[in-house]
């Protein structure tokens, strides 16, 4: 008697792991665009904040109105960052559908471990950033004394 043993096309683990390579591909532009040079330099800020005040005091004396308020144009990094986690989510279910469907492992494997990697990616990130952050915040306090002097 012989058993043959048919391997089932890795649907699922495919899947997920193209949608694992995506959402990590999206997570570090996203984090490398944190890093990008600012548009406009401190001064420019500062002189443009005192241009602001100029004339709002010349209609305050004159008796005008505050002109309408512009808003800012939108920023949607953060709903593409959400996005990008929500589909390394779709591929750590895809890659867990493909395991327990018997699926070749390597593929769905490799889903599972991509999409938990984007989440861990941004973690980590943010959790460096901070860390600098109080780092910086300590030499700040720490400099005081000089500052004062």
């Amino acid at each position: 008697m012989e058993q043959t043993i048919k391997d089932r096309p890795a649907k699922f683990g495919l899947a997920g792991f193209m949608l694992g390579i995506a959402s990590l591909v999206v997570i570090l532009i996203q984090l490398s665009a944190f890093f990008e040079p600012q548009e406009k330099s401190s001064g420019s800020i500062i002189g443009e904040i005192a241009a602001d005040i100029k004339q709002s005091a010349a209609r305050a004396l004159a008796g005008e109105p505050a002109p309408e308020r512009t808003p800012p144009p939108q920023d949607y990094s953060w709903f593409i960052t959400i996005a990008a986690l929500c589909v390394a989510g779709i591929a750590v279910v895809l890659g867990g559908i493909g395991l327990y469907r018997n699926e070749p492992h390597r593929l769905s494997y490799m889903a599972v471990g991509i999409g938990v990697s984007a989440f861990v990616m941004q973690f980590v990130f943010w959790l460096a950033i901070l860390i600098c952050a109080v780092a910086l915040l300590i030499s700040i306090v720490e400099n005081l004394d000089g500052i004062l002097e």
